[in-house]
């Protein structure tokens, strides 16, 4: 009988020194651990549970965020889980999700955001082709472990799709990734437009990807497209393109921007 004031005493104090934490000024806590933080925050305001930031810098290279907010969730506590919904701007754009961390590693929900294809060709110098259109990323869940995705889920559709080179529009188009017994997969498929493409990725926990897919005119008499499809290669007797390639996803820099 005398241990169930004990656990309500212990309870109690863990629930009022969490309390005392959150309640701090984000400035004061951000003085005394910055140095192990995954990135700088500048022009705090606000408490560890409820703030804002007006620039954070984060990954290598350094990239700027602006107007950094964040809502800690309390009760993913009772789920071993450090987890609050955050929102942001980048290049002139919005996003926002749930950043957290479990005992298996950081993860990323519900994050909304859009991206032009010239500013996601940075992330990728090795394959930039001179893209462009916008990038609208919908991801229910990113997960990670170390240095590896555990995890992927969700939607990226690629609008206006097209090379700056000659201002060719391909239409639009759209990646949907899912991870079953832990393989990840994606599928890429047109949404509407003049190109027919059908495509798969395979991704591996470690960054390893094979992306393989065909693309064919759905009116053979735009040679205008046909000119912006040289730098695929040179189509079939039947006037489809295959493309295949493989490479490796940063994984190092995304795991230390995570934390």
């Amino acid at each position: 009988m005398k241990k169930k004031p004990f656990l309500y005493g212990a309870l109690a104090l863990v629930s009022y020194l969490i309390f005392v934490v959150v309640q701090t000024p984000a400035d004061r806590l951000y003085g005394l651990v910055k140095e192990k933080l995954p990135m700088a925050l500048y022009q705090l305001d606000g408490t560890v549970w409820q703030g804002r930031a007006a620039v954070a810098t984060v990954g290598k290279p350094s990239q700027r965020l602006e107007s950094l907010q964040w809502d800690l969730q309390p009760t993913a506590l009772l789920l071993a889980r450090a987890q609050s919904a955050v929102n942001f701007r980048y290049d002139n754009r919005d996003f926002s999700g749930t950043l957290g961390r479990s005992l298996s590693g950081p993860y990323l929900r519900d994050f909304e955001g859009s991206l032009t294809a010239a500013r996601l060709e940075r992330f990728s110098p090795q394959l930039a082709f001179g893209l462009s259109g916008l990038f609208q990323i919908d991801l229910d869940e990113l997960a990670l472990a170390g240095q590896q995705l555990a995890g992927v889920e969700g939607t990226v559709r690629w609008r206006d799709a097209g090379l700056e080179l000659n201002n060719t529009s391909f239409g639009n188009f759209e990646l949907v990734l899912t991870t079953v017994d832990d393989k990840i997969n994606g599928v890429v498929r047109d949404i509407d437009g003049p190109l027919k493409v059908n495509g798969t990725l395979l991704l591996q926990p470690a960054g390893d990807y094979i992306f393989a897919a065909t693309v064919e005119l759905r009116d053979q008499q735009r040679n205008d497209l046909r000119q912006g499809l040289r730098f695929i290669g040179t189509p079939n007797s039947k006037g489809i393109y295959t493309i295949k390639h493989q490479g490796q996803l940063p994984m190092s820099a995304l795991a230390a921007s995570a934390g």
